[in-house]
């Protein structure tokens, strides 16, 4: 072999060895990024199998009762603010929003089927950080953590329109 043929073998590899490591750096990069889930109709459906028989948490189920949540939240030490709309636009509601630290829920109770879709869009412009963004039948909420879910009372994620959780 002369000089030229191992300059030429020796640039390849070092190529080579430039593209395989450039990718597993992508690669790895994709893996940390955020994955959000989305789901839209039934999803998340949940059975327990008991000794009295076979337990489903249905999605209208899932969601806390208005002063279940209310008092889940007083109970932990949330701050709690009300409103009537969805944010500034004329979509009637009874919205609650409770926040712990840098913990928050933001959800509306009292939608109609009409407008919970286009309430869950209000949240869609509104959030971008989260753990779990729903529109479940006429509820439409969004949660910062899976802490927080559970100190407000859900009893399980199964949803019933559209939902977006990020694991």
């Amino acid at each position: 072999m002369n000089k030229r043929n191992v300059i030429l073998t020796a640039v390849a590899v070092v190529a080579l060895i430039a593209i395989i490591i450039t990718s597993v750096i992508i690669i790895k990069k994709d893996d940390r990024k955020e994955k959000t889930e989305r789901n839209y109709g039934i999803s998340h459906i949940e059975t327990n199998i008991t000794s009295s028989g076979i337990e489903e948490t249905k999605p209208e189920d899932a969601v806390p009762k208005k002063d279940q949540l209310i008092q889940n939240l007083e109970d932990k030490g949330y701050d709690i603010e009300y409103y009537d709309t969805v944010f500034d636009s004329d979509i009637s509601c009874y919205r609650i929003y409770a926040t712990k630290n840098n913990e928050f829920i933001d959800i509306c109770y009292d939608l109609t089927e009409e407008n919970a879709e286009t309430a869950f869009y209000e949240y869609e412009k509104k959030y971008d950080k989260y753990y779990l963004m729903a529109m479940n039948g006429t509820f439409v909420y969004c949660i910062s953590d899976k802490k927080v879910f559970k100190d407000a009372g859900f009893k399980s994620l199964a949803n019933n329109g559209i939902q977006y959780i990020n694991n």
